[in-house]
């Protein structure tokens, strides 16, 4: 009396079309045997019930599976022949489907022969919920609800830009160099020497393991034999004898 509907749902997206669509069926037909659609409710027996629709489900799944392959393959989706090839399939696949229904209903209840009801009536009931079953499909397997993409990843910013900034101080720590800043500090693995000439601000040389900003100097202590340079964030640095004349030309260092 009905066809199948052809259905299908993300949660069984990734199993096999064959045995998604036979699932799919007996679902179908289970649940239009709880519900009893154009009165077969009241044709009672459960096991019957339960029969006949999932009977119509597996033979709709055959008939308007078929149909529904046949034009996705000759019609280009989103054509304006698209809607009256479907339309034309599922009154195609709605004859055997409606035949065949009427044929096993009138076999299990033979009282509805009995009635005579309209096969016209039959059939537009069948081909109406045949038309929801593919319509459905096309909903489903041709415009699959798939995850967001997620967004790419910024790229990692280099060493040299991750120098730029306010920069107070250069500190050599074996492979890595600490960058010193007003709001603390990080290490880089990178050489010094590059690391000196990735900075944008000026400054000198103090030790070998040090390089300080020159806006970063709050004031430079001891003498030429115990110098050091006390930054603006509280950090010492030491300062080489072999650099003291360098501090004192660039006027660090008063004379």
């Amino acid at each position: 009396m009905a066809p199948s509907p052809l259905l299908s749902t993300d949660a069984i997206r990734r199993t096999p079309p064959l045995m998604r669509g036979i699932a799919l069926a007996v679902i179908a037909g289970t649940l239009l045997a709880v519900l009893g659609p154009f009165g077969t409710y009241l044709n009672g027996g459960p096991v019957r019930l339960l029969g006949y629709w999932i009977g119509a489900t597996l033979l709709g799944l055959v008939l308007y599976g078929w149909a529904y392959r046949a034009i996705l393959a000759r019609v280009t989706t989103g054509a304006w022949r698209w809607g009256l090839a479907l339309l034309g399939a599922t009154l195609a696949a709605s004859i055997p489907e409606a035949l065949a229904t009427r044929l096993a209903a009138f076999l299990l209840w033979p009282d509805l022969a009995q009635r005579h009801l309209p096969l016209p009536l039959w059939f537009a009931q069948t081909t109406s919920m045949g038309l929801i079953a593919m319509l459905a499909a096309h909903a489903l397997l041709r415009n699959p609800t798939a995850p967001a993409p997620a967004p790419a990843p910024a790229p990692a910013p280099s060493p040299a830009e991750r120098l730029a900034g306010d920069v107070l101080a250069l500190q050599m720590e074996d492979h890595y160099v600490r960058v010193h800043r007003a709001s603390g500090s990080e290490l880089l693995l990178m050489p010094m020497r590059h690391a000196i000439d990735a900075v944008e601000v000026e400054g000198l040389r103090t030790h070998r393991s040090w390089w300080v900003a020159r806006h970063a100097v709050a004031a430079v202590e001891g003498n030429a034999r115990s110098m050091r340079v006390r930054l603006s964030n509280g950090v010492v640095a030491p300062v080489a004898r072999s650099a003291v004349t360098h501090l004192k030309a660039a006027g660090w260092v008063q004379t």
